[in-house]
C-alpha cells in the first residue's frame, strides 16, 4: 500500500472504533503510517494483520501524542498519524548524525540480511577509520547480537531489566520491556537509549522501537558505542590497537565476559574473510 491511499483511508475515520474492529484496510493504511514513522518495520509489518508489533507501535504513537485510549482510533488520532506521516521529523526527531543510506532487514532472512548489512557496517565503520581488526570485532559482535543476523530484537521480553537502576538506568515501571534489547548491539536499559536519542537526534526514549525498524540506525549506533565506550565505558580500542588484539577480552565493550570466546572465535573468522 502506498502512503497516499493509507492517508485517504485513514481521512475516512470519523468515530471511535476500537482496534478489534478495524478491517484490514484500515489496519493496512494504519501500518503503513507507523512504517513512514519507523515504528513498524516497512518491509515487514504492512500486512493487514492486528498482530502484537502493530498494537505495540500504535500504543507508542498513541501515547508519543496525548491520546487516551492506545486501543481505539478515532478522528482526532487518524488526523495525527496522517500529519506524522507527512512530516516523520516533527514526532520522531530530526538526525543529528549521518546515516548510511536505509535498507532493509527482515526478521528470520538470515543470510539476505547478512548480505546487506555487512557492507553497510563496513561502511559506517570505515568512516571512523577503524582498523581491520576491529571491524572484525565490530562484525563479530553484530553477528552474535543478531543471531546471526535473523532480528534486530531480543527475543526475551525484556522484563529481566526490570528496575536495574544501577546498570541500565531503568528508574520507570515497565521500563525493562520498553527498553530491551534492540539493534545490532542488542542496546538496552533507558539510560543507552536516552544517550542515544541525544546523539543522533530521534526521540529513541518516546520510540524505542525506532532502532529494530531502522537498521541503518542501527549500524551507527553499533560501531559509535563500541568505539566511544558507550555502553560499559571500555573502548574497543583498549583491547584491540596495534599493539594488542584481545578479543576475548574485548567482550567488556558490550557485555562482560558473556559468551566472549565464541565471539572471539568469530571475529577471527572475520579477521581470514576480511580483504
Amino acid at each position: 500500500m502506498e502512503l497516499l491511499e493509507a492517508q485517504q483511508i485513514l481521512t475516512q475515520v470519523s468515530g471511535t472504533l476500537p482496534v478489534g474492529d478495524w478491517g484490514q484496510d484500515l489496519i493496512m493504511a494504519v501500518q503503513r503510517a507507523l512504517a513512514e514513522l519507523y515504528l513498524l518495520n516497512p518491509a515487514d509489518d504492512v500486512d493487514g494483520l492486528l498482530g502484537p508489533r502493530t498494537r505495540e507501535a500504535w500504543k507508542f504513537f498513541q501515547e508519543a501524542t496525548n491520546q487516551l485510549d492506545p486501543d481505539t482510533i478515532g478522528r482526532d488520532s487518524a488526523r495525527l498519524l496522517i500529519q506524522a506521516s507527512d512530516n516523520p521529523t516533527g514526532l520522531i526527531g530530526q538526525a543529528k548524525i549521518t546515516l548510511q543510506p536505509d535498507f532493509e532487514f527482515r526478521r528470520r532472512q538470515s543470510q539476505a540480511n547478512r548480505d546487506k548489512s555487512v557492507p553497510v557496517i563496513i561502511a559506517e565503520a570505515q568512516a571512523r577509520r577503524v582498523s581491520k581488526a576491529q571491524l572484525a570485532y565490530i562484525l563479530a559482535t553484530a553477528e552474535h547480537e543478531t543471531d546471526s543476523f535473523q532480528t534486530l530484537e531480543e527475543y526475551a521480553s525484556g522484563d529481566a531489566y526490570e528496575g536495574q537502576v544501577r546498570r541500565l538506568g531503568n528508574t520507570q515501571p515497565g521500563d525493562g520491556h520498553r527498553f530491551k534489547g534492540r539493534g545490532y548491539v542488542q542496546l538496552t536499559g533507558r539510560r543507552n537509549y536516552a544517550l542515544y536519542a541525544a546523539t543522533t537526534g530521534f526521540e529513541l526514549v518516546k520510540f524505542p522501537i525506532i532502532l529494530m525498524n531502522r537498521a541503518a540506525l542501527s549500524a551507527f549506533v553499533l560501531v559509535d558505542g563500541m568505539m566511544r565506550g558507550a555502553y560499559t565505558t571500555l573502548r574497543l580500542d583498549q583491547f584491540v590497537n596495534s599493539s594488542k588484539q584481545d578479543f576475548y577480552n574485548a567482550r567488556q565493550v558490550v557485555n562482560g565476559l558473556d559468551r566472549a570466546q565464541k565471539i572471539a572465535d568469530q571475529a577471527n573468522d572475520w579477521l581470514r574473510q576480511l580483504p
